[in-house]
């Protein structure tokens, strides 16, 4: 009874947080429903698939070793048979910790060559013929290459501005947003309210010919109305 009893104190002492992984077992990060990677099509989702595992484990009380086992499990198909031969290659019983796993991840997937194209690609990126959310999405994608650009407030903000098509960054030029989500906010309003100045405010061709109502023909011919700044 007396074992009994100090076991039963053990145990509860353990799933207070006596050991910093006794909380997390890897039932507890399946729970999470962590991503599978196979492989990427794009490297960017090589990118993402990292960025997400970095969350989960956020969750989780994990050493650096078990972090690089439960992502290792994660790998499936392509990915999985890279793993298989990289172990191989390392001495027998080799640890691997979450940075190891990281950097050969990496390596192989987002090279740095490829890393280097995709910062070239962001120093070049402009709105051009793209929406400003398009723009947005392929800011917010290539600006992680390019960290030095974007990794504060300020730097975002500016690195965003820059890339604005001509006439919306007119428009933008005294905006006093200090912030960037505060400014693609008002960038998205003025954007469409550009787009709503620019419509015809008659109907025309075909479509007046079947206007035969006299209401018909005034909701047709009067104006637009367009949100104000």
């Amino acid at each position: 009874m007396q074992t009994m009893a100090q076991q039963n104190r053990s145990g509860r002492h353990a799933c207070q947080g006596g050991d910093a992984n006794q909380n997390s077992n890897f039932n507890y990060f399946q729970d999470t429903k962590p991503p599978v990677f196979k492989e990427a099509v794009e490297p960017l989702e090589a990118d993402e698939w990292l960025n997400t595992l970095e969350q989960k484990f956020g969750m989780l009380r994990v050493t650096e070793e078990l972090k690089a086992e439960y992502a290792a499990h994660q790998l499936e198909g392509k990915a999985g048979v890279w793993w298989s031969h990289y172990r191989t290659s390392l001495p027998a019983n080799a640890i691997v910790t979450w940075d190891q796993f990281k950097t050969t991840f990496r390596n192989t997937y987002i090279p740095q060559g490829l890393m280097t194209i995709k910062h070239t690609e962001f120093m070049n990126l402009t709105q051009g013929t793209k929406s400003l959310t398009e723009y947005l999405h392929a800011f917010n994608n290539l600006s992680r290459y390019a960290p030095e650009f974007a990794d504060t407030e300020a730097k975002k903000l500016a690195s965003f501005k820059w890339g604005l098509g001509p006439k919306l960054s007119k428009n933008m030029a005294g905006n006093k947003s200090t912030t960037f989500n505060e400014f693609v906010s008002d960038a998205l309003t003025q954007e469409n309210s550009n787009a709503c100045m620019s419509r015809p405010r008659t109907a025309k061709g075909p479509m007046r010919q079947v206007l035969h109502s006299p209401r018909l023909r005034w909701q047709a011919n009067r104006p637009i109305a367009c949100p104000m700044l």
